[in-house]
Protein backbone atom coordinates (compact mmCIF):
# COMPACT_ATOMS: atom_id res chain seq x y z
CA UNK A 1 0.00 0.00 0.00
CA UNK A 2 1.45 3.37 -1.13
CA UNK A 3 2.43 5.71 1.82
CA UNK A 4 -0.42 8.48 0.09
CA UNK A 5 -2.98 5.81 0.06
CA UNK A 6 -2.38 4.80 3.91
CA UNK A 7 -2.59 8.46 4.51
CA UNK A 8 -5.74 8.65 3.68
CA UNK A 9 -7.32 5.71 5.58
CA UNK A 10 -5.51 7.53 8.57
CA UNK A 11 -8.50 10.49 8.32
CA UNK A 12 -11.52 10.06 9.28
CA UNK A 13 -13.23 10.45 6.06
CA UNK A 14 -11.23 8.04 4.48
CA UNK A 15 -12.17 5.28 6.64
CA UNK A 16 -15.57 7.09 5.64
CA UNK A 17 -14.85 5.87 2.15
CA UNK A 18 -13.29 3.12 3.19
CA UNK A 19 -16.20 1.09 5.03
CA UNK A 20 -19.05 2.60 2.61
CA UNK A 21 -17.04 0.22 0.11
CA UNK A 22 -16.48 -2.43 2.44
CA UNK A 23 -20.64 -2.54 2.95
CA UNK A 24 -21.40 -2.37 -0.82
CA UNK A 25 -21.46 1.55 -1.16
CA UNK A 26 -24.27 2.12 1.88
CA UNK A 27 -22.98 3.23 5.47
CA UNK A 28 -24.80 2.45 7.71
CA UNK A 29 -26.04 5.57 10.07
CA UNK A 30 -26.00 4.99 14.17
CA UNK A 31 -29.98 3.99 14.65
CA UNK A 32 -31.14 4.30 11.09
CA UNK A 33 -28.78 1.74 9.92
CA UNK A 34 -29.01 1.48 5.55
CA UNK A 35 -32.65 3.48 5.71
CA UNK A 36 -31.63 6.98 5.78
CA UNK A 37 -30.77 6.08 1.79
CA UNK A 38 -34.77 5.94 1.18
CA UNK A 39 -36.50 8.41 3.94
CA UNK A 40 -39.47 6.08 3.90
CA UNK A 41 -41.36 4.56 6.87
CA UNK A 42 -38.56 2.70 8.52
CA UNK A 43 -36.95 5.78 8.36
CA UNK A 44 -38.84 7.50 9.93
CA UNK A 45 -39.92 5.04 12.51
CA UNK A 46 -36.68 4.47 13.62
CA UNK A 47 -35.90 8.25 13.79
CA UNK A 48 -38.69 9.00 15.66
CA UNK A 49 -37.49 5.63 18.40
CA UNK A 50 -34.65 7.25 18.43
CA UNK A 51 -35.69 10.51 19.46
CA UNK A 52 -38.41 8.96 22.00
CA UNK A 53 -35.77 7.07 23.38
CA UNK A 54 -33.14 9.31 24.04
CA UNK A 55 -35.94 12.07 25.35
CA UNK A 56 -36.67 8.92 28.40
CA UNK A 57 -32.74 8.58 28.62
CA UNK A 58 -32.55 12.35 29.23
CA UNK A 59 -35.34 12.20 32.03
CA UNK A 60 -34.04 9.34 33.74
CA UNK A 61 -30.24 10.93 34.31
CA UNK A 62 -31.86 14.56 34.36
CA UNK A 63 -34.00 13.53 37.34
CA UNK A 64 -30.84 11.81 38.62
CA UNK A 65 -28.28 14.52 38.67
CA UNK A 66 -31.09 17.13 39.65
CA UNK A 67 -32.19 14.54 42.48
CA UNK A 68 -28.11 14.36 43.46
CA UNK A 69 -27.93 18.24 43.17
CA UNK A 70 -30.60 18.61 45.62
CA UNK A 71 -29.03 15.96 48.03
CA UNK A 72 -25.85 17.69 48.05
CA UNK A 73 -27.29 21.50 48.67
CA UNK A 74 -29.28 20.42 51.57
CA UNK A 75 -30.73 22.83 52.86
CA UNK A 76 -28.97 25.64 50.97
CA UNK A 77 -27.19 27.41 53.90
CA UNK A 78 -23.56 26.03 53.66
CA UNK A 79 -21.56 27.88 51.12
CA UNK A 80 -19.40 24.60 50.80
CA UNK A 81 -22.05 22.40 49.21
CA UNK A 82 -23.28 25.12 47.56
CA UNK A 83 -20.27 25.21 45.48
CA UNK A 84 -19.94 21.54 45.52
CA UNK A 85 -22.98 21.21 44.11
CA UNK A 86 -22.30 24.06 40.84
CA UNK A 87 -18.90 21.66 40.59
CA UNK A 88 -20.71 18.77 40.53
CA UNK A 89 -23.06 20.10 37.75
CA UNK A 90 -20.44 21.54 35.93
CA UNK A 91 -19.72 18.12 34.90
CA UNK A 92 -22.72 18.39 32.85
CA UNK A 93 -19.71 20.56 30.84
CA UNK A 94 -17.91 17.59 29.81
CA UNK A 95 -20.98 15.38 29.00
CA UNK A 96 -21.44 18.41 26.02
CA UNK A 97 -18.07 18.10 24.84
CA UNK A 98 -18.24 13.95 24.43
CA UNK A 99 -21.35 14.61 22.87
CA UNK A 100 -20.35 17.22 20.55
CA UNK A 101 -17.57 14.58 19.09
CA UNK A 102 -19.69 11.70 19.00
CA UNK A 103 -21.73 13.72 16.83
CA UNK A 104 -19.20 14.75 14.39
CA UNK A 105 -17.56 11.41 14.36
CA UNK A 106 -21.13 9.59 13.40
CA UNK A 107 -21.55 7.28 11.61
CA UNK A 108 -17.62 6.42 12.22
CA UNK A 109 -17.59 3.29 15.25
CA UNK A 110 -15.00 3.42 17.83
CA UNK A 111 -15.24 -0.61 17.94
CA UNK A 112 -12.32 -1.30 16.02
CA UNK A 113 -9.96 -1.07 19.63
CA UNK A 114 -10.35 2.19 20.70
CA UNK A 115 -11.77 3.59 23.93
CA UNK A 116 -15.50 2.60 24.06
CA UNK A 117 -18.55 4.11 26.15
CA UNK A 118 -19.33 2.14 29.27
CA UNK A 119 -22.46 2.03 30.96
CA UNK A 120 -21.98 3.10 34.96
CA UNK A 121 -23.16 1.19 37.73
CA UNK A 122 -23.54 2.07 41.01
CA UNK A 123 -22.04 5.46 43.11
CA UNK A 124 -20.85 5.71 39.13
CA UNK A 125 -23.90 6.92 38.32
CA UNK A 126 -24.04 9.84 40.75
CA UNK A 127 -20.41 10.35 39.53
CA UNK A 128 -21.72 10.76 36.06
CA UNK A 129 -25.27 11.65 36.01
CA UNK A 130 -24.79 15.34 34.83
CA UNK A 131 -22.05 14.06 32.50
CA UNK A 132 -24.54 11.87 31.09
CA UNK A 133 -27.42 14.38 30.94
CA UNK A 134 -24.99 16.88 28.82
CA UNK A 135 -24.11 13.86 26.45
CA UNK A 136 -27.59 12.80 26.08
CA UNK A 137 -28.56 16.12 25.34
CA UNK A 138 -26.21 17.13 23.16
CA UNK A 139 -26.99 14.14 20.87
CA UNK A 140 -30.77 14.61 21.40
CA UNK A 141 -30.47 18.39 19.84
CA UNK A 142 -28.08 16.80 16.97
CA UNK A 143 -31.34 14.36 16.18
CA UNK A 144 -33.72 17.12 15.58
CA UNK A 145 -31.98 18.02 12.90
CA UNK A 146 -32.57 17.70 9.26
CA UNK A 147 -30.28 15.27 8.71
CA UNK A 148 -29.80 12.45 11.66
CA UNK A 149 -26.38 11.83 13.03
CA UNK A 150 -24.02 10.83 10.72
CA UNK A 151 -26.25 10.99 7.36
CA UNK A 152 -24.91 13.96 5.73
CA UNK A 153 -21.25 12.44 6.49
CA UNK A 154 -22.49 8.66 5.18
CA UNK A 155 -24.10 10.15 2.08
CA UNK A 156 -21.07 12.07 1.25
CA UNK A 157 -18.92 8.70 1.65
CA UNK A 158 -21.33 6.51 -0.04
CA UNK A 159 -20.81 8.83 -3.26
CA UNK A 160 -18.22 7.06 -5.50
CA UNK A 161 -14.87 8.98 -5.67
Amino acid sequence: MSSKRRRELDTPEGRLRLQARLKGGVLPVPFLGRTWTSRGGAYWRRRVGAVVLFLLLLVLVGGMATGFTIGIVGDGHNAVRVILAVLYDLTAVLGVRTGLRKVAEAPLDDKGGGAGTHVPSGALAFVLAPFGVGLVLTILVAMCGRDFIGERRAREASQPA
